[in-house]
């Protein structure tokens, strides 16, 4: 993580702590952000597959920068059957410098942020928080 900038070594450690025993994939964006995959997320019963990994970058201009989209499991389904609706947005791709996945794209933009408060795992948790109240 050498060429990862030291605001997002920070923001990666501070997810790492906040999921403690979870798998998480880091990967170098080349630009001195990284991608972020945290594996084992759960969901909750609103969804039939209550796991699934969360992918998101934490670009170079972090804290500055939103963390923005979020990817989960291309399979991800509603337990009830209806459709997602807003701001899920199914067969999508999550881009890496390592390849591409298919992936469901959740977009929860943070217009209004403060880059001293509004930290990556805070807006994970906002996130987390969202889907699982869909």
């Amino acid at each position: 993580m050498s060429d990862i900038k030291p605001a997002v070594v920070a923001a990666i450690d501070e997810v790492r702590s906040s999921f403690p025993g979870r798998q998480i994939d880091i990967e170098s964006d080349g630009q001195g952000g990284a991608f972020v995959r945290l594996h084992e997320v759960d969901l909750g019963p609103t969804y039939q597959s209550q796991k699934t990994w969360i992918g998101f970058q934490i670009t170079f201009q972090y804290p500055f920068a939103d963390v923005y989209p979020h990817f989960i499991r291309p399979d991800i389904r509603r337990s009830d059957g209806k459709p997602f609706g807003e701001a899920i947005h199914p067969d999508k791709t999550f881009t890496r410098p390592s390849g591409s996945e298919n992936a469901i794209l959740i977009s929860r933009a943070s217009r209004h942020r403060d880059p001293a408060t509004d930290t990556a795992v805070v807006k994970l948790a906002k996130v987390l928080d969202w889907i699982r109240s869909r």
